[in-house]
């Protein structure tokens, strides 16, 4: 039996174009035809993949390890008494909605003075976005990090508020599931993604996060104000945590199993 997964991306192409055509010819041979979200299931149809061949399985995540004392020290260092605490794990790419969050970071300063905002991760857009928030006065409220260490890197999710990466659409480049957000949610900490692809199946709206329209800053910031208002993010972080459990491997692996057999 064969497998072919997708992911959004990498089928994002004109229909009856020369990329498409190949596409299609390629998975017409796969037995089963994985898709990581709602989203790309929808995609895939409309790029004329087979949908009776078409399965819905979500990426899965490992349980979440105990993190080491020094590791969260560390983190609590860097965050400090600050509120909210807000962190975003992604490749630094326009899609991924940095600029949009260090817009958000500069309105938000007035309504809450110690606000921090950790961004991990590397990317075509680091200077970009390093250059934007030196133009917006935020320089001691964010911090760009790479070349960190796995268990400090999880220190910062499970220390932040709130998860935060309001994806949208790039020319072809989409969001087609998101699994920094259930790794988030694993260790406790509610997420906000953008509607534009596959996060809606990672984060349960108003209840592990929220999603909001990724391409207006207004829309990004309502919903951040919604999860800190009455510290909402603390009874959608347990929620979040409850949700990953579902997508822990050892059941996503069951999912592939009661396929073939």
């Amino acid at each position: 039996k064969t497998f072919c997964l997708l992911h959004s991306k990498e089928i994002n192409h004109e229909i009856n174009s020369s990329t498409n055509k190949r596409l299609i010819k390629s998975t017409n041979k796969a037995n089963f035809i994985i898709a990581n979200s709602n989203f790309t299931k929808d995609l895939a149809v409309r790029v004329g993949i087979d949908k009776s061949k078409i399965h819905i399985i979500f990426p899965g995540i490992p349980k979440p390890k105990k993190i080491d004392a020094l590791s969260l020290d560390e983190a609590k260092k860097i965050f400090a008494d600050s509120f909210p605490k807000i962190i975003t794990v992604s490749r630094l790419e326009k899609r991924k909605g940095h600029d949009k969050i260090l817009m958000l970071i500069k309105n938000l300063k007035v309504k809450y003075p110690k606000i921090k905002y950790i961004s991990i991760g590397f990317g075509e857009e680091e200077k970009k976005l390093q250059a934007l928030s030196k133009e917006l006065f935020i320089e001691n409220e964010v911090l760009f990090l790479k070349n960190i260490n796995e268990n400090f890197k999880l220190a910062l999710i499970a220390e932040s508020d709130l998860f935060l990466m309001p994806s949208r659409k790039e020319k072809k480049s989409v969001e087609g599931f998101g699994i920094a957000f259930m790794e988030a949610a694993s260790y406790g900490t509610p997420s906000i993604g953008g509607s534009y692809g596959g996060a809606s199946d990672a984060i349960s709206h108003n209840k592990t996060g929220l999603i909001c329209n990724g391409d207006e800053l207004s829309s990004i910031h309502d919903a951040v104000n919604n999860i800190l208002d009455d510290k909402k993010f603390k009874i959608f972080g347990d929620s979040a945590k409850k949700f990953s459990e579902s997508f822990y491997w050892n059941k996503i692996v069951k999912k592939y199993l009661n396929l073939i057999n």
